[in-house]
Formats: C-alpha cells, sequence, structure tokens
C-alpha cells in the first residue's frame, strides 16, 4: 500500500497533469509538492477535489492506493453481496473471522448479518435471525440523514426482517437517498422500485403497484435489464388479473435462463390465482 501523497504523485504523473493544473484554486504549488512527499496532509475537501481532478472516484483511489487490488472492506462487501445460499457455512464462518478484526462500523453491521445467516439453518432460526440484524435499521441507519452505498447494500439484505410499515419506510428512504445523492445508482433502484411493488401487491394497492411497476420497467430497459423488464411485465398483468399473460412472460425468463427469477414468480403467480379465485 501506498501513501496518500505517493499516489496523488503516481496518478498525476501517469495522467500528465502538472502541479500547477491539479493544485489550482486549492493551495500553491509548493502545498502539493509537500503532500506529494508525505510533508503535510490536504483537507478531507481538498483531497477529495484532487482525486476527482485526476478522475477517479473515492473507490478508484483506494483501489490504486492499495496496489491494484480491493481493500479489505471493500473484499468483503463483494464476497457478501456474491453469497447464494445461507447454507454457505464455511464460507460464512470465514467472513465473520475477517470482519471481527476489525473495529469499522460497515464490518460490525455485516457481523450481524452473516450471523442471521447462519440462524437460518437453526430451529425457530427465521426469528433470531430477524431479532439479530433489526437494530441495524431501528438503533443506526433509521436515524442516518445521507445513506452510503452501503448502507443501501445491507438494508437490501435485511429486508426480511421488517414488517410492511418499516419495510415501507426502508424502500421510501433508499429510493429518496439514490435520487438526491446517487442518481448513477441506477440497478439499486429498479431493485427498490420491484420490493416497493410486491409491498404494494401484497396490500392489494393494485393500481399503486401498477405504477410503481411501470415506472420500474421503463427503468429496467434503459439499462437493459431484460430479465427485471419481464419481471415487471409479469407484475403489472398480476395487478390486471391476467395471469395467462402474466405466465407468457414468466416462461420468457426460464428461455432466457432466468430461472431463478422465472420460478418463484411462477409460484407468485398461481398463489394470486388462488386467492382471487
Amino acid at each position: 500500500m501506498t501513501t496518500f501523497g505517493e499516489t496523488i504523485r503516481q496518478l498525476r504523473k501517469s495522467r500528465s497533469i502538472s502541479q500547477e493544473a491539479l493544485s489550482a484554486d486549492l493551495f500553491d504549488r509548493s502545498t502539493l509538492s509537500k503532500i506529494e512527499a508525505d510533508k503535510v496532509f490536504p483537507s478531507r475537501e481538498n483531497a477529495n477535489e484532487m482525486i476527482a481532478r485526476l478522475g477517479l472516484g473515492l473507490n478508484e483511489f483506494e483501489y490504486v492506493q492499495h496496489g491494484y487490488s480491493p481493500t479489505k472492506k471493500n473484499r468483503i462487501l463483494y464476497e457478501l453481496f456474491n453469497l447464494k445460499f445461507s447454507t454457505e457455512t464455511d464460507k460464512i464462518n470465514e467472513l465473520i473471522n475477517e470482519c471481527t478484526t476489525t473495529n469499522d462500523g460497515d464490518l460490525k453491521r455485516i457481523t450481524k448479518i452473516l450471523r442471521a445467516y447462519l440462524l437460518f439453518n437453526e430451529p425457530n432460526g427465521l426469528a433470531k435471525a430477524k431479532k439479530l440484524v433489526q437494530p441495524i435499521w431501528n438503533d443506526y441507519l433509521s436515524k442516518i440523514k445521507i445513506l452510503t452505498i452501503t448502507d443501501i447494500c445491507l438494508l437490501s439484505m435485511i429486508a426480511y426482517a421488517f414488517d410492511y410499515k418499516t419495510n415501507k419506510q426502508i424502500i421510501s428512504k433508499i429510493l429518496s437517498t439514490i435520487d438526491n445523492y446517487y442518481p448513477f445508482l441506477k440497478t439499486l433502484k429498479l431493485n427498490a422500485l420491484i420490493n416497493l411493488s410486491n409491498l404494494q401487491l401484497d396490500e392489494h394497492n393494485y393500481q399503486k403497484a401498477k405504477e410503481t411497476l411501470t415506472q420500474a420497467a421503463q427503468l429496467a430497459q434503459n439499462i437493459s435489464q431484460y430479465d427485471k423488464l419481464l419481471l415487471c411485465h409479469s407484475e403489472i398483468a398480476l395487478c390486471d388479473q391476467d395471469y395467462k399473460q402474466a405466465v407468457y412472460y414468466a416462461d420468457l425468463l426460464e428461455k432466457i435462463g432466468a430461472t431463478s427469477i422465472a420460478q418463484p414468480l411462477k409460484q407468485e403467480i398461481e398463489s394470486r390465482k388462488k386467492s382471487h379465485s
């Protein structure tokens, strides 16, 4: 891992940016020389501005600073988000051990999420798991004014632990945060809209669900998420109680290989069809 100043210097030279150009309107060239030599350190605001002028985001800068490899935290997050099943106990325990070697708040919350996954395999484990992760929202994230991207991702992983009313609050906060601060997080917004529509369907508010799904379908098309686009169209057909059309889109999902979406969707279609008959 290189120092902040060393990384700034390496990136500046690799992009053929002069010290005068990088430091313009922030401080004089001699101050930048001292920063690159790690003799002084810039304010957070000036550091972020220099990184932006170099054409990088904060995560990209950390990646370079760590020798073009992810930080421990980012690697753990990546592995967490790519866990397929709560039965991957060896992998879960491995991640828990890595998380407990640091005092990072995000990793402490991730530890709770991972321990909750292990509880799924025990008698009455779901109730215990919910109790374990609920404080992540109740005691912390509900009180945060601006969620980070990591916060949003973690919230999406613990939605199962909350009732309808709380889930609506969570999704509303996620959507508001994305719209105001992270408009580029289109996939996360799409997932939040689909989750919101599911809540509206469960409440039998079909008109509102249809409006949400129509918005989600347009977003899915814009970002070429065609599996989610088919899902939205199937759910819109459910709002209209057009079960034949809903199955048609579910079949298309199977044909493109999206069985992980198609199978639970078909079960949902059958369940809603029975409830209306």
